[in-house]
């Protein structure tokens, strides 16, 4: 049944190639078979010639279309502004024409009388499909390709590299002083007089959340660092090439060089940074969660009322969690 399926298949590309492939390629390529009667001046095939002369006429249009499809909508030119993306969609689409009319006007034989216009087309409408084919994917493939980064864009992201680092270390004194205030409290408590149960509770419940809210926030702040260490990885790549490509001065090489090099460092400590606060958020989870059990353990009936509502809201939150993302997954 599958390979019945697969022949299937097969015979449905072959037909649209067939039926839509081959007369869109002699459009395309009217311009030459209309070369080619004009140069052969034979008398019987100049009654075609007004035929082939219509084709010419439509194969640019068609080539400015073909050209602006096969582009992609997130590519350089179609991202560009509109006065400069239609005029490279039109050069784009007379250098397809080029090279399909070229391929055709030089593979096709001089005609003598007695021959058809086209009298070896099959092959030679195959031969410049198959280069129009390679030709968009060449303009695809050269449309999607890196843009050369400027001296301003890595001064630029060098200096949010450094904005990034100084609000990372800063969080992550925030949350190593957070850290330590929750340990300071899980020795107090272990080593406190349990015959008062219930004194600390409140001060303790505030306290708790307030080291949940500083770990979920640093680790919100630590996730925005690590989406700008992404966008940066791209510049530092595009930043180390960039001197071998430029064709300008010593000193414009020099200043590239020397942007890349700082835009590196920060970049290298900020990673640096941002992997250190995300083991003190794990620490300091892990301690805020000794802290929710000291607190039940010794807070007596308001310590285990409270632990048991924080939990149901705890599943609660990952229930929710779950039904989103199992629907976001299935979108």
């Amino acid at each position: 049944m599958s390979r019945n399926r697969s022949g299937c298949g097969g015979c449905a590309l072959a037909f649209l190639a067939l039926f839509f492939g081959l007369p869109l390629a002699m459009v395309l390529v009217s311009p030459a078979i209309a070369a080619r009667i004009i140069v052969d001046d034979i008398p019987e095939h100049a009654v075609y010639l007004r035929e082939w002369l219509w084709g010419a006429a439509v194969s640019l249009p068609l080539g400015v279309l073909l050209a602006r499809f096969a582009l992609n909508r997130n590519g350089r030119l179609r991202r560009s502004p509109i006065p400069k993306r239609w005029p490279g969609f039109l050069l784009r689409g007379v250098v397809l024409l080029a090279a399909m009319n070229a391929f055709v006007f030089l593979g096709k034989k001089p005609s003598v009388p007695g021959d058809h216009v086209i009298d070896d087309g099959m092959s030679l409408f195959v031969g410049a499909a198959l280069t129009g084919v390679v030709v968009l994917g060449a303009m695809a493939w050269w449309d999607r390709r890196p843009r050369r980064v400027t001296v301003e864009e890595v001064r630029a992201a060098a200096a949010e590299a450094d904005r990034t680092l100084k609000r990372v270390r800063a969080e992550n004194a925030r949350v190593r002083r957070q850290a330590e205030q929750v340990q300071a409290r899980l020795v107090k408590l272990q080593a406190r007089n349990p015959a008062r149960p219930d004194v600390e509770f409140h001060s303790l419940r505030v306290f708790h959340r307030e080291s949940y809210q500083c770990a979920d926030t640093a680790h919100l702040a630590y996730g925005s660092a690590q989406t700008s260490l992404r966008t940066m990885a791209f510049v530092v790549r595009h930043a180390r090439v960039a001197p071998l490509q430029l064709v300008v001065s010593k000193r414009a090489r020099a200043e590239m060089r020397a942007a890349a090099a700082h835009l590196q460092r920060s970049q290298s400590e900020l990673r640096t940074q941002v992997d250190q606060g995300l083991d003190m958020v794990r620490t300091l989870n892990a301690n805020t969660s000794d802290l929710k059990h000291e607190i039940r353990d010794n807070c007596g009936r308001q310590g285990r009322e409270w632990f048991e509502a924080l939990e149901e809201r705890v599943e609660q939150a990952r229930e929710e969690r779950r039904v989103a993302n199992r629907f976001g997954g299935g979108q």
